[in-house]
């Protein structure tokens, strides 16, 4: 992925936004959204819908790439990615609102 494929001339010229790969249910990171949601599925219990690979165009938040990117004159937007669509949220409340809302794929209780 080239720079000039996830820096944001919409608003502010030479603003770059830089996505965080978070756990919308603790603090855990993460540079794929796969291990994101294998996390989520063995951690918290949640079985989620998957995200086909590929799909966006903004750069994974890191302090390296932060730090590049503020070397090279951008300002930096961090806002953070769902790990099962294209949306894009600035609060981590409203991820996991919308995680629950959306993407947690509901069990049928055992029979037992």
């Amino acid at each position: 992925m080239s720079s000039s494929d996830i820096v944001n001339h919409s608003n502010e010229r030479n603003t770059i936004i830089l996505l965080k790969k978070s756990c919308p249910y603790c603090d855990k990171l993460y540079q794929s959204n796969q291990k994101a949601v294998n996390h989520i599925i063995a951690i918290h219990q949640k079985r989620m819908e998957r995200l086909p690979s590929g799909n966006r165009n903004f750069g994974v938040y890191s302090q390296a790439n932060a730090q590049k990117y503020e070397r090279l004159g951008y300002s930096i937007v961090v806002r953070y990615g769902c790990v099962s669509c294209k949306e894009i949220f600035t609060e981590k409340e409203e991820l996991r609102k919308h995680c629950d809302l959306n993407h947690v794929i509901a069990t049928q209780p055992e029979n037992g």
